[in-house]
């Protein structure tokens, strides 16, 4: 097992396909596809399943996921240390919400005042951010909720979340009634558990009296545009950003049922670990985000 190996194992798994991360990698498929065997012979597991139509990462391919992913990183960190590059780069994470509407925007302004930083910048949903934040691996990040942690979590915007709905005849009769107990018995489509947005609607939903076993959860899925094309295409409901169904509900396409505000709007949080040394770019970053949201 090398270095090569395993950016290439997480390319893959990242890419969610052998021929996205070769093209991203500018490798043969094939060759791809021998350095991920080659790790499966090595280790004795299948990390990877893959048919025509399905791509999963195996119970051992996520756990080899985890340490290659801070093995990587810690293999970047001593590079860029040793090469005194180090303060020239900031290691963001975000998920799903901030990644289009939060980050963008404080990053452009950022980087149009500090000349010459680099940002390479992870999406991933919220608890994971959160993990690699806490382990170091990422500088800090964005994500939707906050947690117990040795990180700090510094509210930078307000999201309010709203129940989307297919824009379809039977969704909108449903509408009309208003009936909320009744539009939950509807097929509910949820993110997987890492998510922020599902752990602040199950929140939300249990200040209404409501939980996870009273809704029809009839698809779990690990990626927002999914979920949004889903409901689009009629499959079922949920809770979402009002900010990533924003233009599908101007376009028609879906439809929006108002929860209310006092229990169904949450933070989007700067998160990042107080410790005593940070490089100084990072303390900029993190100052600049802070005066950015609060002037």
């Amino acid at each position: 097992m090398d270095i090569h190996q395993l950016k290439v194992f997480v390319n893959v798994v990242d890419a969610r396909g052998f021929l996205s991360a070769a093209k991203k990698m500018h490798l043969s498929q094939s060759t791809v596809s021998a350095h991920i065997a080659a790790l499966e012979n090595e280790l004795g597991k299948k990390l990877i399943r893959r048919t025509p139509r399905i791509f999963e990462v195996t119970r051992e391919g996520e756990k080899l996921y985890k340490y290659a992913t801070d093995i990587l990183a810690l293999h970047e960190k001593a590079v860029r240390e040793v090469r005194g590059e180090e303060n020239l780069l900031l290691k963001i994470g975000t998920s799903s919400v901030p990644s289009q509407y939060i980050l963008p925007k404080v990053a452009g302004a950022f980087l149009e005042k500090e000349k010459g930083i680099r940002m390479e910048v992870v999406c991933r949903d919220s608890m994971k951010i959160i993990e690699r934040v806490e382990e170091g691996s990422l500088d800090l990040g964005f994500v939707g909720t906050k947690t117990e942690s040795v990180c700090t979590f510094f509210p930078v915007a307000k999201d309010t979340m709203v129940l989307a709905l297919p824009a379809t005849k039977e969704y909108r009769n449903l509408l009309e009634k208003g009936d909320l107990a009744e539009i939950l018995k509807c097929p509910y489509l949820i993110r997987k558990e890492d998510s922020g947005t599902l752990r602040e609607s199950m929140e939300s939903l249990s200040e209404l009296g409501l939980s996870e076993k009273d809704l029809n959860i009839s698809v779990i899925v690990d990626n927002a545009e999914t979920l949004r094309h889903m409901i689009v295409e009629g499959i079922g409901i949920s809770i979402v950003s009002r900010h990533s169904v924003s233009s599908l509900y101007r376009q028609e396409k879906v439809l929006i049922y108002p929860l209310p505000a006092e229990n169904f709007s949450r933070n989007i949080y700067l998160v990042y670990r107080p410790e005593n040394f940070q490089p100084e770019i990072q303390k900029s970053f993190i100052r600049f985000v802070m005066e950015y949201f609060t002037t």
